[in-house]
């Protein structure tokens, strides 16, 4: 099973060799070249029930939602605006959280199957009894001319002598994604697969694949949080040539390898898809984390300590990656006798390396006007949008795809990959057995990564080379470090090979290179934000899957873009980096083994 990932160029499949640029919210990005739309998220600073697990009257549960839509509203006015074309809402908006199967009951509507009924509940109000809440969110759509994706909690009546699974009170209840048309009609229905600790809900029957389609970008993927982590349905939309996903999330942050625009940007980089994903904003659960991700451009928006309890509206202009739709465009644009023009090709006239270009220069994120079409608007408490002046923390993150200086004693390509230029391969850089320690060699320990057992190895002095494994499974580092002042930060390269348990069971391979939390190496792989020393690095390991999701996490949750990230068929995996804008925090190589789950 190949995913549609990486160019493959004399057996070396190579991302991000055009410009890209990485904003943080609050930042302008130059505009996108050749057919774009635009698209926005919000993270929503949810109103919640103060007492979710006792049972509400229908009439005290649409209050309490038509709150958090009153809120909606005012998001996608906001965004139709800027010119937005589709925006997405978190998981969880209208209700929240830490509800029983009994206490969600006043907030269920039976949701219909778009796939057989045409319905438009702005409209058609009389066709299906209690559905305000599709009927606001279908306005909403229809009102701001939006494609309108939201979260809400669907009731689908079931017998148990027809559907075995069906619960004893005779009906399911979904985590369910709705996708409004931009005239109010439903577009689609996603039932979430892959719950996460949710009493009130039911994992479906069986597995739904939902796409829908859309007259300005072509066809687009739904699923939910948790899901991204998954073979289904995730990795069947990628298999399906779905490059467009949109996310509504609640995701709880887990640094140093889980963060949520950590691994959204990881995702869309190791699947070479737009990503529009949108979290809630919750401090007391480590709740933010929101972002519009292409494999080329992306912005996104992390809370810090400290920073108001708010929303935020993200607005970006990002080129359309459906292939299909873009090839239909290009020739009806040539029947009625024109050249095409940009609008059938590929974002950056590439499409299948996942290399669009961002503004076709690379010009620092912050400094293009683009039109005024990314982010921009007027905050206001609690529902603020990314303006141009940046916030706290939130200057441009600016990322070229550059020939990064050879590493001390590294020849240029030396990395166990073939170079474009040349018919073979240089000697495998990565043994298939532990290496051996000298007695003047750092040793390897085990820390608790993530809730795994990492094999780790300490960075010693400003430059060197480690190779670290897990079992077979192993990791080779090559670096050079520039400390800032007098700091005296610890950094280790780990190694994970196995299944995770805690919180979820799945098979991972993992390459990470962390800063330590303290100067013991027990506190290795603990939660970190800050780090002061710039590392440029070649991070690289053997895989047992195609399926590898690349992250540079700098200090302040920046996000940083690869210099190259390569793979090869036997199954190595090399991410190389240079100049950091900041101290490093994470960069790591996250491999999900599918097939063993």
């Amino acid at each position: 099973m190949a995913l549609r990932v990486l160019q493959t160029v004399a057996a070396v499949a190579v991302l991000c060799r055009f410009p890209v640029t990485l904003t943080r919210a609050g930042d302008r990005t130059e505009g996108t070249p050749g057919q774009s739309y635009v698209a926005a998220v919000y993270e929503h600073q949810v109103i919640l029930n103060p007492e979710p697990h006792v049972p509400l009257s229908r009439a005290a549960a649409l209050k309490h939602m038509m709150s958090n839509l009153d809120v909606y509203e005012e998001q996608a006015a906001r965004a139709a605006e800027q010119g937005g074309q589709i925006i997405v809402f978190p998981e969880d908006g209208l209700q929240g959280f830490n509800f029983s199967r009994l206490s969600i009951s006043a907030y269920l509507e039976t949701i219909p199957d778009p796939q057989s009924e045409d319905w438009n509940p702005c409209t058609q109000t009389d066709r299906h009894t209690h559905t305000e809440v599709l009927q606001r969110l279908s306005c909403m759509a229809r009102r701001h001319s939006l494609y309108l994706v939201a979260n809400m909690a669907d009731l689908q009546p079931c017998r148990q002598t027809s559907h075995p699974t069906c619960p004893p009170d005779g009906h399911w209840q979904f985590n369910t994604d709705v996708v409004f048309r931009s005239d109010g009609s439903l577009a689609a229905r996603y039932h979430k697969h892959n719950l996460y600790f949710e009493n009130a809900f039911d994992a479906p029957p069986r597995l739904e694949v939902v796409t829908f389609d859309t007259p300005f970008a072509g066809r687009f993927g739904v699923f939910t949080c948790f899901d991204i982590l998954f073979h289904d349905p995730t990795i069947r939309l990628l298999e399906q040539g779905i490059r467009q996903m949109v996310y509504p999330t609640a995701w709880m942050n887990q640094l140093p390898l889980l963060s949520a625009v950590q691994f959204q940007r990881a995702f869309s980089l190791g699947a070479n898809t737009t990503l529009l994903a949108a979290n809630i904003r919750a401090d007391s659960l480590g709740m933010t984390g929101s972002g519009i991700f292409t494999p080329g451009t992306a912005i996104y928006h992390h809370a810090r300590a400290g920073q108001p309890e708010e929303g935020r509206l993200l607005v970006l202009r990002i080129p359309v990656l459906d292939t299909a739709w873009l090839g239909t465009e290009k020739r009806a644009k040539g029947q009625a006798g024109g050249e095409g023009e940009a609008g059938g090709e590929t974002a950056g006239g590439e499409g299948e390396a996942g290399g669009e270009t961002a503004g076709g220069e690379g010009k620092a994120g912050g400094e293009g006007e683009a039109g005024g079409e990314t982010a921009r608007g007027e905050g206001e408490a609690g529902r603020e949008t990314a303006r141009g002046e940046g916030e706290t923390g939130g200057e441009a993150v600016e990322a070229y795809t550059r020939s990064p200086k050879p590493l001390s004693g590294q020849r240029e390509g030396n990395s166990g990959f073939c170079l474009q230029d040349r018919q073979h391969c240089q000697e495998d850089s990565l043994s298939t057995s532990p290496p051996t320690f000298s007695p003047s060699s750092p040793l390897p320990f085990t820390s608790s990564m993530m809730y795994d057992p990492f094999s780790f190895l300490l960075l010693s002095g400003s430059e060197g080379q480690l190779t670290v494994c897990d079992g077979p499974f192993c990791c080779r580092l090559q670096y050079r470090r520039s400390p800032q002042g007098d700091n005296t930060e610890l950094y280790a390269l780990g190694a994970f090979s196995g299944t995770h348990t805690v919180n979820g069971r799945y098979n991972v391979q993992v390459c990470a290179l962390v800063r330590c939390l303290g100067s013991e190496v027990s506190s290795c792989g603990q939660e970190v934000e800050e780090a002061e020393s710039r590392v440029d690095f070649l991070l690289e390991g053997k895989f047992g899957t195609r399926h590898v999701y690349p992250s540079l996490l700098g200090s302040g949750m920046v996000l940083e873009q690869p210099d190259q990230v390569k793979t090869t068929a036997d199954g190595r995996v090399a991410m190389e980096h240079s100049g950091m804008t900041v101290g490093l925090v994470t960069a790591c190589l996250y491999g999900r083994v599918y097939d063993q789950d």
